[in-house]
């Protein structure tokens, strides 16, 4: 269910137009999957491809040679509704710290709960999960943290390099696997379920940006929305 929030919006617009002086705030759009923050025209949707409540089960075999078991679709995607104006997007995927090493090696073994992506969904014009344009993610992750009813997560930011014209959608998926670790033992599972409970969520947020004026997707989601990290995507 989508809800527009035009207060909100308002806000953004004075904030945009007060910092760089212009007769015209940008068109911008979210989508939480529960709510939206928009102004102009410009509407997005997050489309997601996971079965709520699905049971992890720790990993065999290996995602990167594509022999893994109990691995968890959750695919997504995000589309540019009919009407809107052409739009960058991007996606904040935040996930519980305890089950992720985050910043401080950014090491993959480390991790509790693991997502990937297909190799083919990165690349010029694709998803880019740097900080800035044309960089390379390893060691120049696109990451914040933050902290979501009392729980602490880690967010990486994916940017998708081509302009969406209104009805399309991205086509590749910004993510599309999750799964647990295989090293997990039950000791693990007892004292991540104190923090978490029995249902541990990854959250994720969508950002639109009109495209028109902008040399790429970091410029229009950086001007519409500010830099991650600089403000939280997840904020009520």
């Amino acid at each position: 269910m989508k809800k527009k929030i035009v207060t909100c919006c308002l806000v953004a617009a004075l904030l945009v137009i007060g910092v760089i002086g212009a007769s015209l705030a940008y068109f911008t759009d979210k989508d939480a999957k529960d709510n939206v923050f928009t102004t102009g025209n410009v509407d997005i949707s997050l489309q997601e491809n996971f079965e709520q409540n699905s049971k992890l089960l720790p990993a065999t075999g290996s995602a990167q040679n594509g022999t893994l078991e109990n691995g968890v679709t959750k695919e997504i995607m995000v589309k540019n509704e009919l009407k809107s104006e052409d739009a960058y997007v991007r996606v904040h995927i935040a996930i519980p710290s305890i089950l992720d090493d985050g910043a401080s090696t950014f090491d993959a073994k480390n991790n509790v709960l693991h997502f990937n992506y297909d190799p083919d969904s990165i690349g010029a014009g694709k998803w880019d999960w740097s900080r800035t344009s044309g960089a390379p993610y390893q060691g120049d992750w696109n990451f914040y943290t933050t902290t979501i009813d009392d729980i602490d997560y880690n967010v990486y930011v994916v940017t998708y390099g081509t302009a969406l014209k209104a009805g399309e959608t991205t086509l590749e998926k910004a993510m599309h696997q999750v799964y647990l670790d295989s090293k997990v033992t039950n000791a693990d599972i007892t004292k991540i379920k104190e923090a978490l409970g029995d249902n541990w969520e990854i959250k994720v947020v969508a950002e639109g940006a009109q495209a028109a004026g902008f040399a790429d997707a970091y410029a229009a989601l950086n001007a519409g929305f500010g830099v991650p990290g600089t403000y939280d995507a997840f904020a009520k």
